[in-house]
């Protein structure tokens, strides 16, 4: 049995004409004279591709992963290391950065800590100009993260662009990956454009008539810059055009950097000569995966418009169904072996089955009619029942042109909906029924249906006013749609924080129907702690809003003044579903929690905390009882962890601290030394032993101790002593046992220690 897991395949064709990634639009050096030549260049040597070549041997015959196709080079150039700056007559800039791979096929790129201001630009290109990705703005970035399309050729160009108004505005760049792309999917047995089976039917062919709208849904996903999967865009209860696509978990990599193509088909039932248009939106946010039923719902994040698809992509939102009942006939539509999009057909009843190392009837079992079937590729595509509504998507299966009776399987999306002891992080009724309305199945949901409300103005997509915020300052932002046929130009935005909707925000403007603006709200401080945010529109035009349903949008978050920056580091043994962790402050409140884990291969999670000045308690289960254990050397080994502040760590379990049993708590705290000096003086304190039995030794190389204070969680000093000697003896044998915080302050500075009483 064949798995349909991810097949990368290199297109056989110009890019050019057709691909759009970006907003699209020519690099600023295409106006101005530029020398290529001599710009800053980094060379690559060709990896050892015979080296390569035999693990992928092995790689393609077990199908365990993607189909690699290229090398990746991990780099670290960014604006002041690399590149060559270019001031522009009117008193722009650029910043140039050519990447030349010796030998390579193409070249692809990814870029974490990117900013892009409003106003400045960025573009990746070939040398002869005539395949070129952006313009790339904000709008296409998750969490400072962007992968790009592949650049045909062994050159790629990184063009940055800052507009004479931003040379002072602070910008990022740091090209993190470079990928040497060594192999083509002419060394596959499956192609991409027109390579897939003959007997694949294109999606436009007269049977896929009544399909047009799921058409419009499906998507086919680039997965780790080296990898195809299928997938669709999924409606919710809310009918918000909420940019979802559902695909397989076994498709999954960091959707950060994930391509998402709509419309690659042809446009009758006849391959075309050459291939057809498409576009693209880049970057996504993993919503939530499970290895029993393979999901894996991510939220695209790039591009969007209105927080959606941009309406000429013509998206389509399929409905989907929860129940159990089993079809009486079903559709697929994929991109089998990366290829234009088609469709298959099973015109008998799917049958519940237990399959591909799935849970007891986790998967809907199918066989192809018409001639129609499944290949390497089409793993995620959505499987829809007789009334055009998602019921699960490709896990695996046998079907090809060559054995078209072998049966494909599909995780069940009922299996997938609330699986007993899940959370929003493994099913998927927490993102696509938001509101709990308890619903089996909606239908599709078509953002470009015609209106008869003349006027309807919404807002949504609060921004700035959810998480957690390390500051008390906050700038919320929303957005203004006009869903009415008449122009909208004008209306009033009432809004506040913590129920007091008592602040108004006048906007005018010119909205077509469909169109949208971002509000930009005054700046709002608040006291620390946990807050809410509610926004509505009114007063549309000074008239009366003739749809209220879409005129109200908040969102719920926590400030924290002064905040703090603390990284948890997790590397999670190979049982991760035993482990859970939770982050309290000193009076026991959890602010922080992890739990929901997956058992695979080990993996890091790291988690950001926004925290005050203070003491915390980590406390990390497992609820087999040996810990971080349960990996073979071969597999990763025991698993760790690490907090670190201000690049020091803060507390950790090593290898060899793994077996902790049951639970393990470490407490550290996070001290205000604002001003002072206290690098000479912490580096010349001894305290031991530490922990200790009551009896402690506190002694300074380089001087008299001064004044020693311990302190207990709650900022309280318990203990203080004056000594001019260099070494002292203190009690704490009337202490408690736990965690303290010893200080010393001298002449030279303060320095704080902590200090474990047993």
């Amino acid at each position: 049995m064949k798995r349909l897991g991810l097949l990368f395949a290199l297109f056989a064709f110009t890019f050019s004409s057709f691909c759009q990634q970006g907003l699209g639009g020519a690099p600023k050096s295409v106006k101005h004279t530029v020398d290529f030549k001599n710009i800053w260049t980094v060379n690559f040597t060709e990896p050892n591709v015979n080296q390569l070549r035999m693990e992928d041997a092995i790689n393609d015959e077990l199908q365990t992963g993607p189909w690699r196709f290229g090398y990746n080079q991990d780099v670290d150039f960014n604006f002041n290391n690399s590149g060559t700056w270019i001031d522009l007559p009117s008193g722009g800039k650029i910043w140039l950065l050519k990447v030349v791979c010796e030998n390579a096929l193409t070249v692809n790129l990814t870029f974490e800590n990117l900013s892009i201001p409003e106003g400045n630009e960025l573009y990746v290109y070939n040398p002869q100009k005539d395949f070129i990705l952006g313009k790339f703005v904000q709008t296409h970035i998750y969490e400072g993260q962007l992968g790009t399309e592949l650049v045909p050729g062994n050159t790629a160009i990184v063009e940055y662009y800052i507009p004479p108004a931003n040379t002072e505005t602070l910008c990022d760049l740091t090209l993190t990956t470079i990928t040497h792309g060594y192999r083509t999917s002419g060394e596959f047995i499956e192609k991409a454009f027109g390579g897939s089976g003959s007997c694949n039917m294109n999606v436009n062919c007269a049977d896929g008539a009544p399909w047009t709208n799921e058409r419009n849904s499906a998507v086919m996903l680039v997965s780790g810059s080296n990898g195809f999967c299928s997938g669709a865009l999924i409606n919710n209860t809310q009918n918000d055009g909420k940019p979802y696509v559902l695909t397989a978990n076994h498709c999954y990599s960091n959707p950060a950097t994930w391509i998402f193509r709509f419309n690659w088909q042809a446009t009758a039932c006849t391959n075309p000569a050459a291939s057809p248009t498409f576009q693209s939106l880049s970057g996504g946010v993993l919503r939530s995966r499970r290895t029993p039923s393979d999901f894996c719902l991510v939220e695209i994040t790039g591009g969007l418009v209105g927080g959606t698809v941009p309406s000429a992509y013509s998206p389509y939102f399929s409905g989907w169904d929860n129940s159990t009942t089993a079809p009486t006939s079903t559709v697929c539509i994929h991109h089998p072996s990366g290829d234009i999009k088609k469709i298959s057909f099973d015109d008998a009843s799917a049958v519940a089955a237990t399959a591909m190392g799935s849970e007891a009837n986790g998967v809907w079992q199918v066989e192809w009619d018409r001639n129609t079937t499944t290949e390497g590729g089409s793993s995620g595509s959505p499987l829809f029942n007789q009334d055009h509504r998602i019921i699960g998507q490709l896990w695996g299966g046998g079907a090809s042109c060559s054995n078209l009776s072998a049966p494909d399987y599909y995780g069940r999306l009922c299996n997938s909906w609330n699986p007993s002891g899940s959370n929003n992080t493994n099913q998927l009724k927490f993102w696509l029924d938001p509101n709990n309305t308890g619903a089996s199945f909606i239908d599709g949901y078509d953002p470009s249906g015609s209106s008869s409300i003349a006027i309807d103005a919404g807002i949504n997509n609060p921004l700035g006013v959810s998480g957690t915020l390390c500051t008390g300052t906050v700038s919320p932002q929303v957005t203004i749609t006009n869903s009415g046929s008449n122009l909208l130009t004008s209306a009033t935005i009432s809004y506040g924080f913590d129920g007091n909707q008592n602040l108004t925000f006048n906007w005018t403007g010119n909205l077509s129907q469909w169109q949208t603006t971002t509000v930009t709200l005054p700046n709002a401080n608040l006291a620390g702690g946990n807050h809410t945010f509610t926004a509505e529109v009114i007063n549309p035009n000074g008239s009366t809003d003739q749809n209220l349903t879409n005129n109200i949008t908040n969102s719920s978050f926590t400030t924290v003044v002064n905040g703090q920056t603390a990284n948890l580091n997790l590397n999670l043994d190979c049982y991760a579903s035993e482990t859970t962790w939770e982050l309290t402050n000193a009076t026991g409140t959890v602010l922080y929690s992890g739990t929901g884990y997956t058992d695979s291969n080990p993996v890091l999670v790291a988690s950001d905390f926004c925290l005050d000045y203070g003491c915390y308690t980590f406390t990390i289960n497992d609820s087999y009882g040996d810990g971080l254990t349960g990996c073979s050397a071969a597999n990763g080994g025991a698993g760790t962890y690490q907090i670190l502040y201000q690049g020091n760590v803060e507390a950790e379990i090593t290898e060899a601290q793994a077996n902790f049993g049951s639970t393990n708590s470490q407490t550290f705290c996070l001290i205000d030394d604002t001003g002072i000096e206290e690098t000479l003086l912490a580096s010349a304190l001894a305290v031991y032993p530490n922990p200790t039995t009551g009896i402690l030794t506190v002694s300074n190389k380089i001087g008299q101790l001064g004044l020693v204070e311990v302190l207990n969680l709650q900022g309280q000093v318990v203990y203080t002593s004056l000594s001019e000697a260099t070494l002292v003896t203190i009690n704490l044998e009337s202490l408690a046992s736990g965690s303290y915080m010893l200080r010393v302050s001298n002449a030279q500075g303060i320095a704080v220690k902590q200090v474990v009483v047993d």
